[in-house]
């Protein structure tokens, strides 16, 4: 049998809850998680919704949960007896998370490394001294890693694991709509926490530049995103623009309220020094909405070609003039809309989950 290791699930929602409700339905695997009494149980992929756990009832699993290391605190050889199952009928563990089941070194695993920012860009010491010293562990227990990117993969491999074992699958988005075909608003977007790696100074900049160079520009830049350690730094910011109203930062939105959002802004905006991925620029890119964006690693991997470029280093030009482009120029607008769509075309997430399924067939035999 194969099993899906869901332990390190947190509830509410995340961008590593959204990986497991977009590829996890196209893969087959009995599910290991918590259920709504705080207690691991095994559920059929049949019978598996993909919801998120919630917060265990008992407090000492709740503080588990919080750290990722439920794993440790419920007896997995039990949880099979309870199910009539035993670890020899395991063929293969595969987890969405980069979290290997430390207990069954002897199964062959497959787990997901979506990123290393926390020795990159680290938004708290807890996260650092996990990756410096907890991940290891788990990467030693694994047969394969997926990295979702070449970037990440060469991380994966300063980081101590052989480049033999790690498969390169990108992440994927499923098409849903016709792609929106002229800018229908003046108004940018970007998705981002309050947090070091996502760079929010770097976009204020821009906008301040963006006010001075474009006194005609009228819209409005939404930052969505959670509070961080960097929200104070943020609120001043915006309080020292030209003019502060025109940028609105704003916690959480409903998916259907993004949705309209996005496809109403001329385009999205990312200024993240550190990322894995970047999924919410493929998101924009699904809609037919334009990108602009750091000039990183990651994203020179995926978008080059597809999206406007800036450097993070100046003093807000770059990203000023690519919106001022954007602003002018239609032809652009277009050509960026439908190079974009192409992109998001190529990374569905069939062939995303076609290739994982390909891993565990390999691992199993």
């Amino acid at each position: 049998m194969r099993l899906v290791n869901l332990l390190p699930w947190l509830p509410g929602h995340s961008g590593f809850g959204s990986y497991v409700q977009r590829v996890l339905p196209g893969l087959e695997g009995w599910r290991l998680q918590l259920g709504d009494d705080g207690n691991a149980e095994i559920v059929s992929d049949r019978k598996w919704l993909p919801q998120s756990p919630p917060w265990a009832p008992r407090r000492r699993m709740r503080l588990l949960q919080r750290y990722s290391l439920v794993q440790h605190g419920v007896n997995l050889p039990d949880v099979l007896k309870q199910n009539s199952m035993s670890c020899d009928q395991i063929e293969v563990i595969y987890s969405p998370f980069f979290d290997s089941l430390l207990c069954w070194p002897n199964v062959p695993q497959l787990i997901t490394c979506h990123d290393l920012t926390p020795l990159v860009a680290s938004n708290s010491r807890k996260a650092w001294l996990r990756y410096r010293f907890w991940q290891p562990q788990h990467c030693r227990v694994a047969t394969r890693l997926i990295a979702i990117s070449r970037y990440v993969a060469d991380q994966l491999v300063d980081f101590g694991v052989n480049s033999s074992a790690i498969e390169v699958i990108p992440n994927g988005i499923t098409i849903k709509r016709p792609r929106v075909p002229s800018p229908v608003s003046a108004d940018l977007l970007a998705l981002a926490r309050h947090d070091f790696n996502k760079n929010l100074p770097a976009m204020f900049r821009g906008i301040a530049k963006l006010q001075e160079m474009s006194p005609r520009w009228t819209g409005v830049l939404r930052i969505v995103g959670r509070s961080g350690r960097q929200t104070a730094l943020v609120k001043r910011l915006q309080r020292d623009l030209p003019n502060p109203k025109q940028v609105q930062l704003i916690d959480t939105m409903s998916q259907q309220d993004l949705l309209t959002c996005m496809r109403s802004s001329l385009a999205l905006v990312s200024a993240s020094i550190e990322e894995g991925f970047d999924y919410p620029i493929l998101e924009a890119k699904a809609e037919g909405i334009p990108t602009i964006v750091s000039d990183i690693s990651v994203h020179r991997e995926f978008h080059d070609g597809s999206s406007l470029f800036f450097s993070t280093a100046d003093d807000g030009t770059g990203l000023a003039e690519n919106v001022h482009r954007l602003l002018f120029d239609p032809c652009l607008w277009n050509q960026l809309s439908r190079s974009g769509l192409v992109l998001a075309e190529r990374l569905s997430v069939e062939t995303q989950q076609s290739a994982i399924r390909s891993q565990l067939a390999i691992l199993a035999q």
